[in-house]
């Protein structure tokens, strides 16, 4: 009888907090980066694992693996196979998980400065999130990596003028290269590491990128010229996988949403900051900043227009596609806003 009662004494203890309880197995974050090791970027997410660990104790272990080779369409899959159960990724690879995200990056000439993203970004997140959530998916912060600059092995300025030059697209987007044949270019397809061998081969010889990461990988040396023109902003989101999210105590997970949310404000200011230095710091070494006349930055935005339809639906969703037009529209119609 005894033998029988004390299973259930030991419950009970246990219940009561008689006994100490064993000691939960700490929940582990395996987060990837395509953000080479040593950039702001990083160093940020250096300090957000040192804040989660001051908050959290043992009971969470955030580890980075930065420098990522893989492609973001890679990374998405890993985490889809517990490889990795977090990323950060821009909306490139969180279109493999949700279209809806790529409104924020894949519209040319859409935005005009940061603060229409800004107000663009806060004003659909809620439905961003709630389609990523659903994929099994939660958002930790959003940030953004600097408008993105075509810069070219020769001059160019007009539309046309790229025409003639092998154009560098991030693998990934198979209906965005679609789009660019049909307005007329020669797209190729590549991963990030393939840019600067590509413009030494001539695989490439334009390669439309933000000016911080230009400069990380040197690609002013051989592709000297810039355009000075804002064509889309880079912008990308830290997720994790729900079930893993989950298994964190939701005191803790509000302290450790809170910590991301912070460190995604220090990425954003950080970037837009080093994006106007990278150009100062490459026209240093030879970089020809091209400007950008009226009249060269109306041909851009007929271009972008023609691309709207063929964006609208196949690469955004129609619905969330017509929501960043109207948040646009009371955007531009706010105190401080530009008609």
């Amino acid at each position: 009888m005894t033998r029988r009662l004390l299973p259930a004494a030991l419950a009970a203890a246990l219940a009561l907090g008689l006994l100490p309880a064993a000691a939960a197995e700490p929940v582990e974050i395996k987060l990837a980066t395509i953000l080479p090791v040593g950039t702001s970027g990083h160093q940020n997410l250096m300090e957000m694992r040192a804040a989660w660990q001051k908050a959290a104790g043992p009971a969470v272990k955030l580890t980075l693996y930065a420098g990522m080779a893989d492609g973001e369409p890679l990374l998405v899959k890993k985490m889809r196979a517990r490889q990795i159960n977090a990323a950060v990724l821009t909306a490139v690879g969180l279109s493999e998980i949700d279209r809806s995200v790529s409104s924020l990056q894949l519209m040319p000439m859409m935005f005009r400065d940061w603060r229409e993203v800004d107000y663009v970004r806060e004003k659909i997140r809620p439905e961003l999130e709630a389609r990523l959530r659903a994929k099994g998916f939660e958002v930790l912060f959003w940030g953004d990596a600097g408008w993105v600059r075509y810069f070219s092995k020769e001059p160019g300025a007009y539309p046309d003028d790229y025409k003639r030059m092998k154009l560098f697209v991030l693998a990934g987007v198979p209906r965005q290269m679609e789009i660019m044949r049909e307005l007329g270019y020669q797209p190729v397809a590549l991963e990030t590491e393939q840019i600067l061998p590509s413009l030494t081969t001539g695989m490439v010889s334009v390669v439309p990128v933000p000016p911080f990461l230009a400069n990380a990988l040197q690609i002013n040396r051989p592709a000297k010229y810039m355009l000075d023109l804002n064509w889309v902003p880079i912008v990308g989101a830290a997720i994790v996988r729900r079930d893993v999210w989950e298994k964190i105590p939701p005191a803790l997970r509000a302290q450790l949403q809170a910590i991301a949310t912070a460190t995604a404000g220090r990425i954003r200011t950080q970037t837009r900051a080093e994006d106007d230095a990278a150009i100062i710091a490459m026209q240093q070494h030879g970089l020809v900043v091209q400007p950008v006349t009226p009249a060269i930055r109306a041909a851009w935005q007929r271009l972008a227009a023609q691309s709207y339809p063929l964006i609208r639906g196949p690469i955004v969703p129609a619905e969330i596609f017509d929501q960043v037009l109207a948040a646009l529209a009371e955007c531009r119609a706010a105190p401080g806003g530009t008609p």
